[in-house]
């Protein structure tokens, strides 16, 4: 059996609260709502309707638990049933 090696240096934490997404495409700011699956001080997972690529830039807010959105970037996205699951970090 095939161990993959965790990647992670701080632990996540299986949470579901509301998150906030936008991004700019073309000089015009999309946004979007969702739920986090999980989430640490350096990043976390959410899904979103639509693939985004590996390096995208976007502003995410937790305001239940921040001040003001962070920016950070898009270091995975895989498909799961009819949406898309997606990791960022900032």
């Amino acid at each position: 059996m095939l161990l993959l090696k965790e990647r992670r240096t701080e632990k996540r934490l299986n949470v579901n609260l509301p998150v906030t997404y936008s991004y700019s495409i073309d000089h015009e700011k999309i946004t979007g709502n969702s739920s986090t699956h999980d989430l640490s001080d350096s990043g976390l997972s959410f899904y979103v309707d639509i693939p985004l690529k590996k390096e995208f830039n976007l502003q995410v807010d937790l305001d239940h638990i921040w001040d003001a959105p962070k920016n950070s970037q898009v270091k995975w996205c895989v498909k799961q049933h009819n949406q898309y699951k997606v990791g960022i970090s900032f």
